[in-house]
């Protein structure tokens, strides 16, 4: 299907190299540049991050007591680690 045009307008920048989009729905946009002068300008929608849970700051909390009065494991031997990961 092809893609339907819905407004097509041209553009000046500005002294500070920016344009206006007219009537925007989105304030953030991500935008790619292409090696032949081209741009895609795209709408992005932020979303705000999950909260963390109760049970996951009680571990933060007590790993971080932990450390702090010194109850932490050796020293890891990476180098053992990776052979384990290769098998």
């Amino acid at each position: 299907m092809p893609a339907v045009l819905e407004k097509e307008y041209s553009v000046h920048l500005d002294e500070k190299n920016r344009f206006a989009i007219r009537g925007a729905k989105t304030k953030h946009w991500s935008v790619k540049v292409f090696r032949d002068g081209h741009m895609l300008i795209s709408p992005q929608k932020l979303v705000a991050d999950p909260p963390i849970s109760a049970e996951t700051l009680r571990q933060i909390k007590r790993s971080i007591g932990n450390l702090k009065a010194g109850k932490v494991s050796g020293p890891i031997n990476l180098k053992a680690a990776r052979r384990a990961l290769r098998s």
